[in-house]
């Protein structure tokens, strides 16, 4: 049995809503939510101002879509980096390694990302749940050490901000070598005793082929 096929109105909601989402992503990644206006989003979307109103009541809502939306990104990023890798801490440097791979190619989204996510220092927030469960095992089976949970979260969240910043301020100049020394880094203060090994390893499955 055929399906029923959208309605015309319906398709052009659709193409309203995936308008006014791609505007809100553009200019909230250059600047702030307070710094934007509703006239400035429906005229880099390109539609009627009334148009807005029929999707979001008003641009803090259509910025909470967009963080749901990166959020969610994130953690499927996340949890692509670290399929079939059995240690918690190259898990947790392939994971920073990812993030500065995805700042370099896709800067605006990467930008949108650290302006919204101000929960991200929250350990126990949802977006978290993937490197929280990562550092619990590193912890438990040791491989972690000198650090409580809580430190160990906000030092790999606050890492990978710090890593993401640098990456698309730097563009693609040597953000493999970027990566490889905050990663590193992040693995030294984890305490984890092999980390040059486990930093360099994370790095090149990152990014390699990928000219520097």
């Amino acid at each position: 049995m055929t399906e029923p096929q959208p309605r015309r109105v319906d398709r052009r909601r659709i193409r309203t809503r995936a308008a006014l989402l791609r505007a809100g992503q553009q200019l909230f990644s250059e600047r702030s939510v307070d710094g934007v206006s509703i006239d400035d989003i429906v005229a880099a979307a390109q539609v009627a101002k009334g148009s807005f109103y029929n999707h979001f009541p008003d641009k803090d809502a259509l910025a909470q879509a967009l963080a749901d939306q990166a959020r969610a990104s994130v953690e499927t990023t996340a949890a692509i980096a670290g399929a079939g890798v059995a240690d918690p801490a190259e898990r947790v440097a392939r994971a920073l390694c990812v993030f500065v791979r995805q700042a370099v190619e896709h800067p605006e989204s990467s930008r949108l990302m650290l302006r919204l996510f101000h929960g991200a220092a929250v350990p126990d927030a949802p977006m978290n749940a993937g490197v929280r469960a990562d550092i619990q095992e590193g912890l438990a089976a040791g491989r972690f050490s000198g650090i409580g949970l809580e430190a160990a979260i906000l030092l790999a969240v606050g890492a990978v901000q710090i890593a993401v910043a640098r990456a698309i301020e730097r563009e693609a100049t040597n953000t493999d070598a970027l990566a490889s020394d905050l990663a590193l880094g992040l693995l030294r203060g984890l305490g984890v005793t092999d980390a040059p090994t486990v930093a360099a390893r994370a790095a090149s499955g990152v990014f390699k082929g990928k000219p520097a």
